[in-house]
């Protein structure tokens, strides 16, 4: 079996378009097309992220974003895990809750970052609802269709060995429901970046956002160090969808999706 000899573009085409974008800001910036003013060029902007880097403002900056990010999806996780096993086994529970969970979910989370900002301030624990809010309930319904798209052979087995309660949920409904729940988290964990930084630019909460309006406050000269804040808040989440990518491949190598991906793979290094 040989390697695939077309294996180097997975990474090199997205090193080549992240480049044509670069340039392409750079010439427009330069060449006047935009204000420089408004929009600074990239070689200000990289000055500005590599001064940033340097001076270790940024890294506070993101340890204050991801410490709000990373308690609100845990208990996120946590609270939907409990409440949707739950629902997805009492239909009549289920039914009784659409309704809320529907209100809830079409409510954006920005909309009520004013009432949590005048209940909690510019806090942790605000960050924290809000990323909650805004994560809870995609999460929820993941696992909710999750645990209700079990095989009934595979409850029916479980209640005839006497598999119930704590031991069901994590020996059975868990793994059954698990391509749900990544997918679940992955979604969950990018509303939650968003709601958290968003929080933090209006809220004043310390982060990556706050760091984004004081730049924005500084005036004109410091408008490259805003734009460097914000590539960071892009380069963040891209992190976190990866590892939310590698975390389903470790988790979900047993599934047939895992197997399938890894099959087309072998057949493409034929």
């Amino acid at each position: 079996m040989r390697k695939n000899p077309h294996a180097w573009l997975n990474w090199a085409l997205p090193v080549v378009t992240v480049g044509i974008v670069l340039l392409f800001w750079q010439a427009v910036t330069v060449g006047g097309v935009v204000s420089p003013a408004q929009f600074p060029t990239m070689s200000s902007t990289m000055a500005a992220l590599g001064s940033e880097l340097a001076s270790g403002r940024v890294w506070p900056a993101i340890g204050a974003t991801l410490i709000g990010w990373v308690i609100g999806m845990l208990i996120t996780i946590g609270l939907g895990l409990i409440i949707g096993t739950a629902l997805a086994f009492n239909g009549f529970a289920q039914r009784s809750a659409a309704p809320v969970i529907e209100i809830f979910k079409a409510i954006p989370a920005i909309a009520i970052l004013p009432l949590v900002i005048l209940v909690a301030g510019s806090t942790l624990p605000m960050k924290v609802f809000l990323v909650c809010f805004a994560a809870f309930w995609p999460f929820l319904i993941q696992v909710i269709y999750g645990v209700r798209s079990m095989d009934p052979i595979v409850l029916d087995t479980a209640k005839a060995l006497g598999i119930r309660g704590p031991r069901r949920f994590l020996a059975i409904s868990i793994p059954s429901a698990a391509p749900y729940l990544v997918t679940g988290m992955r979604i969950a964990s990018a509303q939650a970046l968003i709601l958290c930084i968003v929080a933090e630019i209006v809220g004043g909460a310390a982060g990556i956002g706050r760091n984004i309006l004081l730049a924005q406050n500084s005036g004109v000269v410091a408008y490259p160090t805003m734009y460097a804040y914000i590539i960071v808040a892009g380069v963040l989440g891209i992190a976190l969808t990866g590892a939310f990518f590698l975390l389903e491949k470790r988790v979900m190598h047993w599934h047939e999706s895992q197997r399938n991906i890894r099959a087309s793979n072998k057949v493409g290094a034929a």
